[in-house]
């Protein structure tokens, strides 16, 4: 199992994020929308602008995941008041997740939430909670093979297009000791 490395970005990386951040949510959902309303999307969740302002906020991070040196995935975690529901003091959300094409299928998305549980036991987070399309069964079915459950549902727009996330919540056991990421792993965070 090759090594993975947790990098949170820096506004150095707005360019790459950008076009990671476009690539990866096109290619997951573009032909399941609109393409006014998905092109309206894209300009506003991922403009130059919003992702200045996203990475200024001192409670959303974005992290790159890189193997062997190539760049595998990415996520975005959000505290505090940066969260889109509960904000919670011992709630972190996983706004974002996605691993590259060309890896998955090799457990990728399990080991970055391996690593993503450990830093938020670390930060003294008691659970970590996302939104997920509701017409994305295979993301469904991965969130529940990893534990979280399903407590509710908000609304998410693309473009003028009201469709529906559910929330899923994981309850994080203490921590025993344990690396972040049961592979191996290195967490270059900053």
């Amino acid at each position: 199992m090759e090594p993975l490395e947790f990098i949170r970005c820096t506004p150095a990386d707005l360019d790459v994020l950008r076009d990671v951040s476009i690539s990866t949510f096109s290619r997951a959902f573009e032909t399941q929308n609109n393409p006014e309303d998905f092109a309206a999307y894209l300009r506003k969740a991922f403009g130059r602008n919003q992702l200045e302002t996203e990475f200024r906020h001192p409670d959303m991070h974005f992290y790159f995941v890189r193997s062997e040196g190539d760049l595998v995935g990415y996520f975005k975690l959000n505290t505090g008041n940066a969260q889109t529901e509960l904000r919670e003091p011992k709630g972190m959300e996983l706004e974002r997740i996605y691993v590259l094409a060309g890896f998955q299928g090799r457990g990728m998305g399990a080991r970055m939430l391996d690593w993503i549980c450990g830093h938020a036991r670390s930060a003294g987070k008691t659970y970590l909670w996302l939104g997920v399309w509701e017409h994305n069964p295979r993301a469904i079915a991965f969130y529940e093979r990893q534990g979280f459950v399903t407590f509710g549902k908000h609304p998410y727009d693309i473009g003028n297009d009201r469709q529906w996330d559910w929330l899923m919540r994981l309850d994080l056991p203490a921590s025993k000791g344990m690396a972040p990421d049961r592979g191996p792993a290195s967490d270059n965070t900053t």
